[in-house]
Formats: C-alpha cells, sequence, structure tokens
C-alpha cells in the first residue's frame, strides 16, 4: 500500500499514474472512515477529492468522491492486477466522459451544484463523534458550509425532515450507482 507516510507528493503522483494507465486499485481510507477501503477504477484527482468507478464482482457501480483527507493510500499489486486483467479481456472497462467532466472536484459546494445540475440523487456517508450517517436522495439546497438532502428510508418513503449535513462531517458520496438510480423510480411521498 502506498500511504500519506511516504508524502502527499508521492500519494498524487501515484494517483495520476493509476488514472493515466487505467489500474484497477484499491484505496484505503483513514481511521475515522467507517470503512476500510474500496475497489475500482480512479477517474479524476484534485486537491480536495478524489473521484473512483467503483466495482463490485465484476461490474462498474457507481461514483464515489472521497475527501483527499480521508485516503490512507492505494494499492496495484497481483491481486488488482488480475482483476484489472479480466475487467479489461471482458471489455468491461467503460467510463461515462461527459458525467466525469461535468462533475466539479472544486470544493464541496461546486461538487454538489454539479451533481444536481445533472440530476443525480446521492449518498452521502457523514459521521459526528456521535454515530455515522447515511443519507439518501435528492439534494435540495447547497451552501458553503452544508447540503441538504431529501432522504428516504429503506422502504422508499421520504423523510418528511431533510438531512442537512455539514461538509466537515462527510466521508463519502456516491451517485450514478444502480441502487441509487432503481431505488428512485420506487419512492413514496
Amino acid at each position: 500500500m502506498t500511504g500519506k507516510k511516504s508524502s502527499d507528493k508521492e500519494l498524487k503522483q501515484t494517483i495520476h499514474n493509476h488514472i493515466d494507465k487505467t489500474h484497477y486499485v484499491k484505496v484505503f481510507f483513514s481511521e475515522e472512515c467507517p470503512e476500510e477501503l474500496t475497489s475500482g477504477f480512479i477517474l479524476n484527482v484534485s486537491e480536495n477529492f478524489l473521484m473512483i468507478q467503483e466495482s463490485h464482482n465484476f461490474t462498474l457501480d457507481g461514483i464515489k468522491i472521497i475527501p483527499y483527507n480521508r485516503i490512507e493510500g492505494t494499492r496495484h499489486k497481483k491481486f488488482e492486477k488480475t482483476s484489472e486483467k479480466i475487467f479489461s479481456e471482458e471489455g468491461l472497462i467503460k467510463f461515462n466522459q461527459k458525467i466525469i467532466s461535468n462533475t466539479s472536484l472544486k470544493n464541496f459546494e461546486s461538487l454538489f451544484k454539479s451533481l444536481k445540475k445533472q440530476n443525480f440523487h446521492c449518498i452521502v456517508e457523514s459521521s459526528t463523534k456521535k454515530k455515522n450517517i447515511f443519507s439518501i436522495g435528492e439534494i435540495l439546497e447547497i451552501n458553503e458550509k452544508s447540503v441538504v438532502i431529501k432522504n428516504y428510508d429503506a422502504t422508499g418513503k421520504i423523510e418528511k425532515t431533510p438531512d442537512r449535513i455539514l461538509f466537515k462531517n462527510i466521508n463519502f458520496i456516491t451517485f450514478n450507482d444502480l441502487y441509487s438510480l432503481t431505488f428512485r423510480k420506487y419512492l413514496k411521498e
């Protein structure tokens, strides 16, 4: 694993190498995150965020945006190289360039505005000192410090009070995934 301990500059260079060569990688998260890692293809990176096309069982499923300060490192070794070879030989490496270029990685405010403009529902995983929070739904409002999500539960019922999420508490944002794309068709007021 390449980690921040080597240096941010080295990690950024490694990430750019993964993007240039379309490497299948594991991305490891810092201890504050509720998850340890994700796997897929890194699509883009900025000073603030990393964008990865996640994968599960040789399918591409959703784009995850990770605040850069939540990233511990990446890995591209024999296991990831084997997965990459299978993805390639099966013709499964297909990215939506329009979504990539229309998604801002400048800051949280511009990111959420770009997702709202593209009409994506998103999954926002955040945490406070007391709990981990999972919000899924339509983006209602965005300002310089927070986003408001019209959250729905696992039965498809839209909650009466939307979730206001402070940017500083966000661990991940996922969109264009099969779960949210499908579930939004079955929502109940």
